[in-house]
């Protein structure tokens, strides 16, 4: 190919990288499914798909180098209910948190592939808050004319843990800004049910075997 023809046809190159290139910041959002052994016994509520199977995901991807990507994701696991006589709330939070190395490809036309390993630092919480009367503040808004209130009070206990998490995934470009993206991989966790903490003072929390959890995720995923 001579001098000539390589210069004529290097603004449509030019224009058509423009046009199928992707933005360098990605935003994500999408649900997930895995499998986790989480002791429920009474007096904890009964748990279901939601609370046990499903998870919510949302982070951000930023490409570094051509088909290379960095980013930050969590993806959490909620269970929620009444507890106990006084049917106080319930709220069980596990979040996966990752620092995500991502490379892709492009197998064809608007189609990647894409390989993830991330470090994890996860954390756990069990916040439990119920309506109490409080005499303090009755005399006091009794003063101005207010009758009797119930305030909420709680408290949390928390855990943190180390893991990893590696994933294959699929991306199929709808348009330069949005696509959609299925990944199947593994968390891996190195979670203790005795390294909880409440008011400071250290607790056992639930029995939860989540060692090594295959993991299956669909996300939307919308660049800018």
């Amino acid at each position: 190919m001579n001098v000539s023809r390589i210069l004529s046809i290097l603004p449509l190159l030019i224009f058509t990288n423009e046009v199928y290139s992707q933005p360098k910041i990605n935003f994500i959002l999408g649900t997930g499914y895995y499998n986790p052994k989480i002791e429920t016994s009474s007096p904890i509520p009964k748990i279901g798909f939601v609370g046990k199977n499903l998870l919510l995901n949302w982070g951000a991807r930023y490409e570094i180098y051509p088909n290379v990507r960095i980013g930050y994701t969590q993806s959490h696991s909620l269970h929620s209910g009444t507890i106990g006589n006084d049917k106080s709330n319930y709220l069980r939070n596990i979040a996966y948190r990752s620092i995500s190395f991502e490379t892709f490809f492009y197998i064809r036309e608007k189609m990647e592939m894409n390989f993830t390993l991330a470090p994890m630092i996860n954390k756990g919480s069990i916040t439990i808050t119920a309506k109490a009367p409080t005499n303090d503040w009755d005399a006091l808004l009794e003063t101005y004319g207010n009758s009797s209130v119930s305030l909420k009070t709680g408290s949390s206990m928390t855990t943190r843990w180390m893991g990893f998490s590696s994933h294959v995934g699929y991306r199929y470009y709808i348009s330069r800004l949005l696509s959609l993206e299925g990944k199947l991989g593994y968390f891996m966790s190195s979670y203790n049910e005795k390294n909880w903490k409440l008011e400071g003072k250290d607790v056992a929390g639930p029995p939860m075997k989540i060692g090594r959890l295959p993991v299956f995720q669909v996300n939307l995923v919308i660049g800018l």
